[in-house]
């Protein structure tokens, strides 16, 4: 089966790109890179799911961010574990504590850049890190989501509505990098004081959440 990758970039800044390119190596068979500056329709960060909707046959999808840095073995190591969970995996994300909570604050975290020593399931999956075979679960449409800059949130909601369940794997702090971004550029940064959407869309999550699973 085929490993794809999608991408999104939008921002001045393609060394950033460059360097997540770069980290990639040979690991994927295809990237799918949305340029949002030279694209007519800017799809924000939603981009990164653009190649599922040019994607025909299945593949193993990862949806990545365009400045971090990947190791050399993450597409391996992750496959591995997708084989193993028959699920989306991811190596951050959110566990939903409840209705009506801050999405940036109140909900419990697990960040890529620290150390997670065993796996979890999660509601909502970070995802410039996750991965899944398409033949699992394919949201082919949501890279056109009228959400904007909430990623996380509109494919995390698409999976809880086909009850398909996240796992966040066991990782170790520095395998995956976060490049140096000025911290006025970036979504949280730009939306946690106004979230009033997030929080909409993470009570969607867990209201399906309590009514498939009982929570």
């Amino acid at each position: 089966m085929k490993v794809v990758i999608g991408l999104a970039h939008h921002g001045p800044d393609r060394n950033r790109l460059m360097n997540t390119l770069m980290s990639f190596g040979t690991q994927a068979d295809y990237i799918w890179l949305y340029d949002n500056n030279s694209q007519k329709e800017d799809l924000t960060d939603n981009g990164k799911f653009f190649g599922l909707s040019q994607t025909n046959e299945p593949c193993y999808y990862f949806s990545c961010d365009s400045d971090l840095y990947y190791p050399e073995d993450y597409i391996e190591k992750t496959i591995e574990q997708i084989e193993i969970y028959n699920c989306i995996v991811s190596y951050h994300g959110r566990k939903l504590k409840g209705p009506g909570l801050d999405y940036y604050h109140d909900h419990y975290g697990y960040p890529f850049n620290k150390t997670q020593n065993r796996d979890h399931l999660i509601d909502v999956a970070g995802t410039g890190v996750t991965a899944f075979r398409t033949d699992y679960f394919n949201p082919k449409n949501i890279a056109f989501s009228e959400y904007k800059r909430m990623s996380d949130l509109v494919f995390s909601l698409e999976a809880a509505k086909q009850d398909k369940r996240i796992i966040c794997l066991a990782h170790n702090k520095d395998w995956i990098i976060q490049q140096e971004v000025p911290k006025e550029e970036t979504i949280m940064f730009k939306e946690k004081n106004n979230c009033f959407i997030q929080n909409k869309l993470a009570d969607e999550i867990w209201e399906y959440k309590k009514n498939i699973t009982g929570y």
